[in-house]
């Protein structure tokens, strides 16, 4: 059986990816040599074991996998929940600030957070935030892309996505990179999640258009109803009359969402 310094230290050898540039940026948990990074025991990573005893609810455990997030974020996916650590504290502030607003608001078609730490000084560095965990829609094997998605889903995902905008919308922020990416499941709900590019509504929004573009380039193959609703949807200026918009096209053509 491994001590808690020998499990601190496999968790942090299964986190160096690419080898190891990232994973040292996002927390204190490495030495360099001979050009390799080398897993070591620290602060930073006893109270990531904390953060991954609180949320497992059966003590210590390994990643299903870990992989990086827009280059900045290691992603470390365990069997019910996943911790996001953080490259910089100014990514963590925006992406806390937007999931906290979006508990606040009970909104069930964005990720949930559970749980955070965010700790820099002399002794620790780490910035995380664990969520709930959902299967994507797009999902990657090596260069292989593949999209789970049928024709006759996209009315319920833009409905929900529409939700999920219309409610960061509501707070001041845009989701800043609204593709199906970063858009996944949990239970029968479509949920939205990977807020690293968000901003400020004031500057910038384009959530909508960002949905309506990249379903238009996954989908290969488009029914005339599903096409005819991506047009009339791609009207909306913003994420009100986006909602309206899906309502007004699913009732006239007796669409269930």
């Amino acid at each position: 059986m491994l001590s808690r310094k020998q499990f601190g230290i496999s968790i942090i050898q299964k986190c160096l990816l690419d080898d190891g540039y990232l994973t040292p940026r996002c927390i204190d948990c490495s030495v360099r040599k001979d050009r390799k990074f080398i897993a070591k025991y620290t602060p930073s990573v006893e109270i990531l074991l904390k953060v991954i005893e609180q949320n497992s609810g059966k003590g210590l455990i390994l990643p299903e996998k870990v992989v990086s997030s827009s280059g900045s974020v290691l992603v470390m996916v365990f069997d019910n929940f996943v911790i996001k650590l953080f490259q910089n504290l100014k990514t963590f502030d925006k992406v806390f600030t937007v999931l906290d607003c979006a508990y606040e608001s009970k909104c069930n078609f964005i990720v949930k957070m559970n749980d955070w730490v965010s700790i820099e000084d002399e002794k620790v560095r780490i910035h995380a935030i664990v969520t709930e965990k959902l299967t994507p829609i797009v999902t990657y094997t090596g260069n292989d892309r593949k999209l789970d998605l049928k024709n006759n889903e996209i009315f319920k995902l833009f409905h929900d996505i529409g939700m999920a905008l219309d409610t960061i919308h509501d707070y001041g922020y845009t989701q800043g990179d609204c593709t199906l990416d970063n858009i996944g499941r949990i239970d029968d709900r479509f949920v939205l999640f990977d807020f690293n590019c968000t901003g400020k509504i004031e500057y910038r929004n384009d959530d909508v258009a960002f949905l309506v573009r990249s379903t238009n380039f996954n989908l290969k193959e488009m029914n005339q109803k599903v096409k005819g609703f991506l047009t009339y949807v791609s009207l909306a200026k913003n994420s009100n009359t986006f909602l309206s918009y899906i309502e007004q096209y699913c009732d006239e053509y007796d669409i269930v969402i």
